[in-house]
């Protein structure tokens, strides 16, 4: 089924980067190794809080895709989404770019990637009869568009304990300037929520799994993924790596070789009050609906957090109040 692509979504921190790079080493796909954001290039409307964006009437889809590109070039953040470095044959992109035509269209921009990345890309095998694998965290906003673009498609939601992601998203989000503005971390995993329910719904091929049962039972969630893909199981599906190459991880924990639960309850060391309440009073109905227990509300939720300067530590404590 090369027209069938297979979309991964789940809030930013979630275990989607750690999806994708199981599937990486499958015979049977393309794996596209970063976030393409193609549907934000198209011109969507996109509300999550860190890649928000109103609609765009004539958006550029190639000029965008070389600025994407470009800065998967330069970046040297191991945290972030892939760093490509000298991987990466920007001069090709470009003479490339200059030889298509504009995409208007999801269908469109999914063939120009297939076309393009194998061969700008060093390592990125052909794409040629196989079944695309794209994640982006906004996608969860466009599922349905995507659905109806491509009849065939399969979408892999995974979901993770609401107060380990929201510690995971924040830590994510403070090494670059502290701690954080606490509502647009909750307002990403609340919009995440939301638009999991609402694709349940609206979408067949729509499959949920836990972070936590494929960290701790890896070959079970990846035998139950390859019988949902209608794709033979075989011992890559549980070696994580990034085109071709074993992958070390996106995690604020560090490096890892194989999957892993070591860290999985560590969020309980770190979690603050204030984002402790923010999970058990406006998302119960996810802790319930997914197994996760839920924790009793805290007290002393003024004290200030590591890196919290004093006017988000003011904001951070009137926005609860603005939730109510």
């Amino acid at each position: 089924m090369p027209h069938a692509p297979i979309f991964i979504l789940g809030s930013h921190k979630s275990g989607t980067s750690l999806l994708r790079s199981l599937l990486d080493g499958h015979p049977e796909l393309f794996v596209i190794p970063f976030e393409t954001h193609f549907m934000a290039l198209l011109g969507r409307w996109i509300t999550y809080s860190y890649r928000k964006q109103a609609p765009v009437e004539d958006a550029n889809f190639l000029e965008g895709l070389v600025e994407i590109l470009e800065s998967y070039a330069r970046s040297v953040d191991r945290q972030a989404d892939v760093v490509l470095g000298d991987r990466l044959d920007m001069d090709a992109v470009r003479a490339f770019v200059g030889e298509m035509d504009e995409a208007d269209d999801p269908i469109q921009a999914l063939t120009i990637l297939k076309e393009l990345l194998p061969q700008v890309v060093d390592g990125l095998e052909t794409a040629l009869g196989k079944r695309a694998v794209e994640k982006s965290v906004e996608h969860l906003e466009v599922a349905v568009e995507l659905a109806q673009a491509f009849p065939k498609a399969q979408f892999i939601h995974i979901v993770r304990n609401p107060y380990a992601n929201m510690v995971a998203l924040r830590k994510f989000k403070a090494k670059d300037q502290g701690y954080p503005l606490i509502n647009k971390v909750f307002k990403s995993l609340e919009s995440g929520y939301y638009w999991l329910q609402t694709n349940q719904k609206l979408i067949p091929n729509y499959k949920v799994i836990r972070y936590e049962d494929l960290a701790q039972q890896p070959e079970v969630e990846m035998k139950s993924i390859a019988e949902f893909l209608q794709i033979s199981f075989d011992g890559s599906l549980l070696e994580p790596t990034l085109m071709g190459d074993p992958w070390g991880g996106n995690s604020a924990y560090g490096k890892f070789k194989a999957i892993s639960s070591e860290h999985l309850n560590r969020w309980k060391e770190e979690i603050t009050p204030l984002e402790a309440n923010l999970v058990t009073q406006h998302f119960g109905h996810v802790l319930a609906e997914h197994g996760y227990e839920k924790m009793p509300l805290f007290a002393r939720t003024w004290k200030r957090a590591k890196g919290e300067r004093l006017k988000r530590y003011f904001y951070n404590r009137f926005y609860p109040l603005y939730l109510k």
